[in-house]
């Protein structure tokens, strides 16, 4: 099984992630869980248990292509200048927590979504990359 997560919020670009679990729901994906969650903060590694994969999409500001799809290195997040959460706590924090504590999920693959530079405005997603490395990260998981 495959957990799917798109980290958020309902304001500006933080809707990115929503909006992608949205689209990837009307596909109708096999074996796979869709979640959106707000701002979850460290309750975020309670939702990699139980299964065997987990995709997390966020929105980041990693490069000028507003709405563009990457994949995100979970090996080196620790080297990028990643950070989606203004709290305190966020999605690169959370992966590091479930390091320490033992609890990362089999597989672990980190999608961002491009903001650009302006937060509050909401880019148009590149629906297509979104969907061709989603099929190929469940390909791989044998969903």
């Amino acid at each position: 099984m495959t957990r799917v997560i798109g980290v958020g919020s309902p304001f500006g670009a933080d809707r990115l992630a929503w909006l992608a679990v949205d689209h990837l729901a009307g596909l109708g994906l096999q074996d796979c869980e869709l979640l959106k969650l707000d701002r979850p903060g460290s309750q975020l590694v309670s939702y990699f248990q139980g299964v065997d994969q987990v995709v997390i999409i966020d929105a980041v500001r990693l490069s000028d292509r507003p709405g563009g799809v990457m994949r995100i290195d979970v090996e080196r997040l620790h080297q990028l200048e990643y950070q989606t959460s203004s709290h305190g706590f966020g999605v690169a924090e959370s992966i590091a927590l479930a390091g320490q504590l033992g609890d990362l999920p089999a597989r672990l693959h980190l999608l961002g979504i491009q903001t650009g530079e302006d937060i509050d405005r909401l880019p148009s997603i590149d629906l297509g990359m979104l969907t061709s490395l989603i099929n190929r990260l469940l390909d791989r998981a044998s969903c």
